[in-house]
């Protein structure tokens, strides 16, 4: 249920929604030959904001592929660092086209998507209102800190981290009390065990893990106290997204 989050770290990009966005044709970053690419889903969702996304590798130096993808995307195009990543953009009509590119071992990773201008209002909408609904039924002082979602294939994978000051327990009954109200039932609780506990940071050594099912769907939940008071929730939840066909 789990897949690679490098690639988010700020992957700020607008979004596309609607059945307008839909019908239009998609434009798509070209990649040079030096690149192997690999798909992250059909379709993914930031906090909100929908994007279409490929990651991609290189042998190449991240210098040497910033020209290359210079070549490649055409002009006019804007230019910008975030921390240790090179992002290029281009406007091609109502969609975005962005790369991001990054060191890694001897060659460069990063990301292309593409982005449809004219959905922001409406993402952000949507974003709110899924936010509000979340907010409402987890314990008071409840802070989303970041939601993701990607479409693959049939399935929808949400991963979302939530953050307040109430106990373990109190948010175990609050996550049973949730999905059970979304079809799922508790499967089984489980902690670290020895093996886990020598990769995870001490922090997380008394984190508890729920894991839920129910008909066409499952979900997983790690709830983790620090030593500060807070209590983090990573929840990931995987629904086939035939059951509403």
């Amino acid at each position: 249920m789990s897949r690679p989050l490098w690639w988010l770290a700020g992957a700020a990009w607008l979004a596309l929604a609607g059945p307008t966005a839909a019908q239009t044709a998609w434009p798509s970053v070209a990649l040079p030959k030096s690149v192997s690419a690999f798909g992250i889903g059909e379709q993914i969702t930031a906090n909100g904001l929908p994007m279409r996304v490929q990651g991609f590798v290189s042998q190449a130096k991240p210098a040497e592929l910033l020209e290359q993808f210079r070549r490649s995307l055409g002009q006019p195009l804007v230019e910008n660092t975030l921390g240790n990543k090179q992002i290029l953009g281009r406007a091609e009509g109502r969609y975005y086209l962005t790369v991001q590119i990054e060191a890694a071992g001897q060659g460069s990773k990063g990301l292309a998507a593409v982005t449809d201008m004219k959905a922001l209002v409406q993402g952000q909408e949507k974003a709110q209102d899924n936010t509000a609904r979340w907010l409402n039924r987890l314990p008071s002082g409840s802070r989303i800190i970041s939601q993701i979602s990607s479409r693959d294939g049939d399935k929808l994978d949400t991963q979302m981290v939530i953050v307040n000051g109430h106990s373990e327990t109190l948010n175990g009954n609050a996550l049973k009390s949730i999905m059970q109200n979304d079809g799922m039932e508790l499967d089984r609780e489980a902690a670290p065990d020895d093996k886990a506990l020598n990769r995870i940071p001490a922090r997380l050594a008394n984190s508890k893990t729920l894991l839920f099912k129910g008909a066409g769907k499952e979900a997983v939940a790690t709830i983790a106290r620090d030593g500060n008071g807070s209590t983090a929730i990573v929840l990931s939840i995987v629904t086939q997204m035939e059951r509403y066909r």
